[in-house]
């Protein structure tokens, strides 16, 4: 995963650079599906805006916060961060895993008829 930080109007010290790897750790569940991390950080006039694009496989999901506070700026858009790719990630389970697993459920009873273990019970 490529991780890269952007300030703009602001330096990313190393207090906020520790902040957002502390957050990024909390995605380690969903990292090998991400290609491409990029956190862009903004300050305008008494607002901080904080917008996020990561590429993974066929979709580049995109996020962005406004709040006055850096820190809480950067605690919500985590906070959607995670919902969206657990979100994304559930979709991937859905449409691949769970019809199969209903599928050889489906196979297996169609057996168990055709074979007559359901008759003689």
């Amino acid at each position: 995963m490529n991780v890269s930080f952007i300030g703009r109007k602001i330096k990313i010290t190393p207090e906020i650079r520790e902040l957002i790897e502390k957050n990024i750790k909390k995605l380690d569940y969903f990292a090998d599906h991400i290609y491409d991390f990029k956190l862009i950080l903004k300050k305008e006039r008494h607002t901080f805006l904080a917008e996020v694009n990561i590429n993974v496989k066929r979709k580049i999901i995109h996020i962005f916060t406004k709040t006055e506070d850096l820190h809480s700026v950067i605690d919500t858009l985590f906070d959607k961060i995670e919902v969206k790719i657990r979100r994304y990630r559930d979709k991937l389970i859905n449409k691949r895993i769970i019809p199969l697993k209903e599928n050889i459920v489906e196979h297996e009873e169609q057996e168990m008829i055709s074979s007559g273990f359901e008759e003689s019970a």
